[in-house]
């Protein structure tokens, strides 16, 4: 559809509160309408668009398929058209915003960048919430609580919410120096059958699809620790106490100082990525919030390559 044919703005933004409500009445008590002028907008945008946007179930609402998708982007699109207008009025970003984010990921890499984004919306009162392999629900939602954005590593499959992909990473096996100055050597991959892995879940899933990918074959883990907390992972791994997977956002500082060492050059991606997972209906601030995490993570420089030689 050319975009001079698109729909009158009105008539999207009655859709938009009728679909979201998913009743009349609540919209038409949204826009300050009567309800006949609600349904009457409806049914002229759908006469105008050549199919029904939604099921009438007596006094409820249903979306069709095609209703869906047109939230979806109707929805979209008024966040950009509302935080844009904003921008252009010298408005500043203001509210309360609720963040969820993996505890490594804030100790390791956000909170030494927080103070920038706290600078640039002083008016802001944000919650930053430390989630765990326990925060999520089994599933698959991450936005419970009120929450208006939460930061993920994993594939992009939770229910509730829109996943924008915020980095790529390759993860590696990492070590204190006391491992490697004492006891089994650690030459090749195969050698970490001699040592104690550490798991940041309970089956060990990750270490054995890692191994798999750097050719080590074993029906089951050696010796293993498992840790829910991926800062007391780490802290395990400093201790001596065994090795564990990281990547170069949660262990790149221990590396730069030589608190950890990486035994083997592998570095394999082996469960997806980081990223950013929003609701159906995004705050400006969220939204500003997830973009200035995507323009530090560029700034933060390009991810490991995932080789496996």
């Amino acid at each position: 559809m050319q975009r001079r044919h698109l729909p009158p703005l009105n008539a999207l933004r009655t859709f938009e509160a009728a679909a979201r409500h998913l009743h009349m009445g609540k919209a038409a008590d949204e826009l300050g309408v009567t309800h006949g002028a609600v349904s009457k907008q409806i049914v002229n945008l759908e006469d105008q668009l050549g199919f029904p946007l939604f099921h009438r179930l007596g006094n409820r609402l249903e979306l069709t398929d095609q209703g869906q998708k047109l939230l979806k982007a109707a929805t979209t699109a008024f966040d950009q058209l509302g935080y844009a207008i904003a921008r252009l009025e010298g408005e500043t970003i203001a509210g309360e915003l609720r963040v969820s984010v993996p505890s490594a990921f804030a100790e390791k890499w956000l909170v030494p960048r927080l103070a920038k984004f706290v600078d640039a919306a002083p008016a802001l009162k944000l919650s930053l919430l430390s989630a765990n392999a326990s925060y999520d629900s089994a599933g698959g939602d991450v936005l419970g609580d009120g929450l208006d954005l939460a930061v993920r590593f994993g594939e992009p499959v939770w229910k509730d919410g829109t996943a924008r992909l915020l980095s790529h990473v390759g993860s590696f096996p990492v070590c204190s120096p006391l491992l490697l100055s004492e006891g089994s050597g650690l030459a090749t991959p195969n050698d970490l059958l001699q040592h104690t892995l550490l798991l940041d879940d309970p089956q060990g899933a990750n270490w054995l699809r890692w191994l798999k990918r750097a050719g080590v074959s074993l029906p089951q883990l050696p010796r293993a620790l498992y840790f829910q907390d991926f800062n007391l992972l780490l802290a395990a791994a400093k201790q001596g106490l065994g090795l564990c997977l990281a990547d170069r956002i949660t262990a790149g500082e221990d590396l730069a100082r030589g608190h950890l060492l990486r035994p083997f050059r592998q570095s394999i991606e082996h469960l997806g990525a980081y990223f950013i997972v929003l609701p159906p209906l995004v705050l400006p601030a969220a939204r500003a919030f997830a973009d200035w995490l995507e323009a530090e993570m560029a700034l933060a420089g390009a991810p490991d390559e995932f080789t496996v030689s």
